[in-house]
């Protein structure tokens, strides 16, 4: 299995970097994109025709045939997205409805969310498509908005992906393979987005049909390890996996919004544009975002030993504290290159 996801993976990624450019799917410089020269969008497209295609082959269990067919339609919309802009009100109303569909012909879907109010298991009965919808949504926005810097949306998707996969393996979970078969491709991507750029290894973007279809494969995955008997997490430990960016996407948003703007215009208030308007560089930037990643992983997973209630109180003073440092970011950012030395940048 590893090795014909490997060899799948490897091939779609590179005949997808010579092919996609004839179809005008690349990445130019310009407005708040400041990379060099034309860039293939070629890695969502890959990774999606590897998880297809050997999901197939191979008979993996949760991402059916349903599942692939459902995600193949917010897979298609960022292919046209990434072609032709559509309106982010659109695409909002596009990833809840394959939220539905995944809730419901798809078969996965939260229909529990634990204990957070300590007095036993919350069901959500007729709520639980809305939440598995609202879930999809977000998480496919959320990795959408945050794909700003080299290896950033990926390795973000990566971190969770891993937790669930030794957390699988270690209680012999029978779908751990299925972790897998999304990983390889991960990998084969980030080794030439974060690569040197030449003819043997090009670099090439994720794109938006890249960001949004991991959005979707990874909240189907944090639902299905969460639920049942077989879980290997808590439901509100899975919010501690995807922390950076659910919280990066709130964050921006309320600041856009006390500067009087709308929610979803796109600009450079994201975590990654502050950290590096202090003075960071993106590789810095990368190691430092992941690692506040890992942290507020390894923390949630340590937090499954008290109640659940707890956990959520904690994660929401994390999130306090996040909006707090973005909303403030203009008068840290500058109060830290003072301190450095450095000269003042304007958002």
């Amino acid at each position: 299995m590893i090795l014909q996801t490997l060899i799948t993976a490897i091939f779609f990624t590179y005949f997808m970097a010579w092919l996609t450019p004839r179809f005008g799917l690349v990445d130019s410089p310009g407005g708040r994109k400041d990379h060099q020269g034309d860039i293939p969008l070629a890695g969502g497209i890959a990774i999606f025709l590897t998880v297809a295609v050997c999901g197939w082959q191979l008979h993996i269990p949760l991402y059916t045939p349903q599942l692939i067919l459902v995600a193949t339609i917010p897979f298609l919309v960022g292919v046209v997205d990434d072609r032709v802009h559509i309106h982010a009100g659109w695409r909002l109303v596009i990833h809840y409805g394959c939220g539905l569909v995944m809730a419901t012909f798809g078969g996965v879907a939260i229909y529990n969310v634990g204990k957070l109010l300590t007095f036993g298991d919350i069901s959500l009965l007729l709520l639980s498509a809305p939440l598995t919808a609202l879930s999809v949504a977000g998480l496919c926005n959320a990795y959408n908005m945050i794909d700003g810097i080299d290896g950033l949306a990926a390795s973000l998707v990566a971190i969770p992906l891993l937790v669930l996969l030794a957390l699988a393996g270690a209680a012999g979970h029978p779908m751990a393979s299925v972790l897998v078969l999304l990983l390889i491709p991960l990998g084969v991507f980030l080794c030439l987005n974060l690569g040197p750029n030449k003819p043997w290894l090009p670099k090439v973007f994720l794109g938006d049909a890249g960001s949004v279809t991991l959005g979707f494969m990874l909240t189907a995955s944090l639902v299905y390890f969460s639920q049942g008997d077989q879980a290997v997490i808590k439901p509100v430990t899975a919010l501690w996996l995807v922390t950076v960016p659910l919280m990066d996407m709130l964050a921006t948003m309320l600041r856009r919004v006390k500067r009087g703007l709308s929610p979803m215009e796109p600009d450079k208030s994201h975590l990654h544009h502050i950290l590096m308007r202090m003075g960071l560089g993106p590789r810095q930037t990368l190691l430092l975002m992941l690692g506040y990643a890992a942290g507020c992983a390894v923390l949630g997973l340590a937090l499954e030993t008290m109640p659940e209630s707890f956990s959520l109180l904690v994660y929401h003073l994390v999130f306090f504290c996040h909006c707090g440092f973005v909303i403030k970011a203009q008068r840290i950012g500058g109060a830290v290159r003072r301190r450095l030395g450095k000269p003042l940048l304007s958002e």
